[in-house]
């Protein structure tokens, strides 16, 4: 992807999503009367806000680089925490389908039983430990990637341990690929997690929905319009970040290859992919929320009546 293509596709993405984390931060932090929002969900949502305010940040920066010959470490670094903040969210949106799917569908085995009485123990301690694993899987690989310095488009690794000590070049290369291999792992759990549960929630409220309209039960309280809505975006979401973790997993396989310098040597088109699915998870929280929805329409009214 051209410079100039990338400038084109990010900066509207990146304006729109800062817009939005501006006015959800808002809401989040004096939700209108009449909705609550509790722990743990109220922390999810605040990380969320969070990485995907400082993700527009550095893309704002990788924009700004290229109107200068940047540094190579610089290069490395505000891609690095571009990814930082994507997956991060990723975890997060994980985390929070797992939240719904404890909450919503009844739970019968024993595992889950326990799970769902120690939910927010639960939660924070696996929050926290993939937080861990994500910033330390990019932090030796940003670390090893410097190390071996800027990579030509025809890169091999029996071409590079010509010109360098073989011992460090070989220390340096088996890191790299560890940093990325447990990355590749982290990429993928969130993913099948997305799939699982939201898929099994939306497939028991459908069967809840049947059997209501087979008594002559109309599906129209609140709590069951808001479980319904909150499921299908939810599915929506994990769909939106089917493309960017598609490709992510590809990315990651590549890079044990060394193909990826090839197919992607300045990651525009990964870091587009992660722009597109930053904005499109921010829309779908926006309806899905009840804080975000209603407080959003608090504050068009507001401004209405000001004019």
């Amino acid at each position: 992807m051209e410079p100039w293509l990338y400038a084109l596709l990010s900066s509207p993405l990146c304006l729109t999503a800062t817009f939005f984390n501006i006015i959800f931060s808002f809401c989040l932090m004096r939700p209108v009367a009449g909705v609550t929002l509790r722990n743990p969900l109220h922390f999810l949502l605040s990380v969320v806000l969070f990485n995907s305010t400082f993700q527009q940040l550095v893309t704002v920066l990788t924009i700004v680089m290229l109107l200068f010959d940047a540094p190579f470490w610089l290069q490395t670094l505000t891609r690095a925490l571009i990814y930082q903040f994507f997956c991060a969210n990723f975890s997060c949106n994980a985390w929070i389908s797992i939240f719904y799917y404890i909450s919503i569908v009844p739970q019968q085995h024993p595992i889950f039983i326990w799970i769902k009485r120690n939910m927010n123990a639960i939660l924070y301690i696996g929050f926290v430990l993939n937080q861990i694993v994500l910033l330390i899987s990019l932090s030796m690989g940003t670390v090893m990637y410097i190390l071996l310095g800027p990579v030509p488009n025809n890169f091999t690794s029996p071409e590079l341990n010509k010109t360098s000590p073989a011992e460090s070049l070989q220390s340096d290369l088996y890191l790299f690929h560890v940093a990325n291999f447990t990355y590749l792992l982290y990429c993928t759990c969130p993913l099948f997690t997305l799939l699982f549960s939201w898929g099994k929630t939306f497939v028991y409220l459908r069967e809840h929905m049947k059997k209501m309209g087979q008594s002559g039960e109309s599906f129209s309280q609140p709590q069951q319009k808001s479980q319904m809505r909150v499921t299908v975006t939810g599915m929506v979401q994990a769909a939106l970040f089917l493309p960017s973790s598609l490709w992510t997993i590809a990315a990651s396989f590549l890079y044990i290859t060394d193909l990826f310098e090839m197919v992607d040597p300045n990651r525009f088109v990964t870091m587009t992919f992660c722009s597109m699915s930053s904005l499109g998870n921010l829309l779908c929280f926006g309806f899905s929320q009840s804080v975000f929805r209603h407080g959003t329409v608090s504050l068009i009214n507001k401004l209405k009546r000001h004019k």
